[in-house]
């Protein structure tokens, strides 16, 4: 760890940090406050109320901690953990505020049920570790879960369409998408309880032809690179052993890469 990272993450510059302090709490006269309807007496201190949207606020760099963090998994915590202390004062305000984002961004205490899932401790309970920094409770080392990603409704589906798309096959339901299975150049097609390979090409962007426009400068017009069937035939059983994988894979359950 670098030896100034307190200061890296606590010493840029607050959101607002120009704005001079209103915190001067001065009785208001009886017309800023009116005598009947028995408002506050003084200015408000809220830097909220004093600042409205441009209120200073703390702004402190995590990035270079957390990268930090990051850069460390796999090894032991007890090693990183005194790297962090020689270099961070815990009896120094800042340091302290760095072992706080540390404890934050770090699980230091996940415990594993029967079924292998990570929990935390809470105030409150114990909730699932979906995600993060957390040291395994076993072997000590700093391990690192990544995000879980729900992806958007329907996106198998579209990514699958895609893919046909580019062969020039068009597949509008998930049955007919479950037909085809693409292997590189080949899009292996079911028809009834066979299975025929079609082989393409890649054909890459080429002249077309040449126009001269009014100016007398001549112009290229280029065709797109796009794939090109070249020969389909049926498989044979031999061909269907070897790409047993391929065609017992769903699809829509990992689309196409």
């Amino acid at each position: 760890m670098r030896h100034d990272m307190a200061k890296v993450v606590t010493e840029r510059p607050r959101r607002g940090h120009g704005n001079s302090s209103k915190k001067w709490g001065r009785r208001l006269n009886a017309s800023e406050f009116g005598l009947d309807d028995h408002g506050p007496t003084r200015a408000p201190i809220g830097r909220r109320r004093q600042y409205g949207s441009n209120w200073k606020e703390f702004s402190d760099l995590l990035g270079p901690l957390r990268r930090y963090l990051r850069k460390q998994v796999g090894r032991p915590w007890n090693k990183v953990w005194s790297e962090i202390t020689q270099n961070l004062d815990s009896r120094s305000l800042t340091g302290q505020h760095i072992f706080d984002h540390i404890r934050w961004e770090v699980e230091q205490r996940p415990w594993i049920d029967e079924k292998g899932r990570l929990y935390r401790k809470l105030e409150w309970g114990t909730i699932e570790l979906v995600d993060g920094l957390y040291v395994h409770p076993v072997t000590r080392l700093l391990c690192y879960k990544p995000k879980r990603s729900l992806g958007s409704r329907g996106g198998p589906f579209l990514k699958a369409q895609t893919a046909l798309r580019a062969f020039g096959i068009s597949a509008s339901t998930a049955a007919d998408i479950r037909r085809y299975r693409v292997d590189r150049e080949r899009v292996w097609e079911c028809r009834g309880a066979g299975w025929f390979i079609h082989v393409y090409r890649d054909v890459p962007e080429r002249l077309v032809r040449v126009i001269t426009r009014s100016d007398g400068r001549e112009v290229g017009i280029y065709g797109p690179a796009h794939y090109e069937r070249v020969a389909t035939k049926q498989a044979s059983k031999k061909e269907i052993r070897i790409a047993a994988g391929l065609l017992q894979r769903d699809p829509l359950a990992a689309a196409y890469k």
